[in-house]
């Protein structure tokens, strides 16, 4: 057995050029960079900007920087018991961009959409409170486009309707 992996180190090395320690060796400064980029970067300042009582926060405003701006990049909202109520974010002018989620009130989650520089973009869900889906489909550019189903709280398709797309309609 050693003498295969001797001939196997040997062919990596042929085919490679170097060995593993130089390979290593010639890693570590990437790697070692990539770390420091990361860790330098401003993670978001959490701010309470309302609460329910001084123990249970109402609304968290997460701020960065860029460059001399200070901008909300995200914030989360409670129900008064604690439970998320949703959670998003923005782009440096205010505008809700990616991921947007919405919970009920026992914690199952209502919604969730994405936004692209305040136009809402891509799929969107929407839950009974049990959890079942209630209805799905699409936005291109702000409006609902593609195909959108309809569900009954027992998942039985209620309706379905197909919106053309943005794109579409302009021609």
């Amino acid at each position: 057995m050693v003498g295969y992996r001797l001939v196997y180190r040997m062919v990596i090395d042929k085919v490679i050029g170097l060995s593993h320690f130089r390979l290593m060796k010639s890693l570590f400064p990437i790697a070692l960079l990539a770390v420091v980029l990361t860790s330098c970067q401003n993670k978001p300042e959490p701010v309470v900007e309302s609460e329910w009582s001084p123990e249970q926060p109402k609304l968290i405003a997460y701020y960065a920087e860029e460059g001399e701006a200070k901008y909300k990049q995200r914030e989360e909202k409670y129900y008064e018991d604690g439970v998320l109520e949703y959670s998003g974010g923005y782009d440096i002018y205010g505008k809700r961009h990616g991921d947007w989620k919405y919970n009920y009130p026992n914690g199952n989650l209502w919604s969730i959409g994405t936004y692209d520089h305040g136009k809402k973009t891509g799929p969107k869900k929407v839950y009974w409170p049990e959890g079942q889906i209630r209805y799905e489909g699409s936005f291109e550019n702000d409006e609902k486009s593609g195909r959108w189903v309809f569900y009954d709280m027992e998942g039985k398709v209620l309706d379905e309707r197909t919106f053309p797309s943005p794109a579409q309609e302009a021609e």
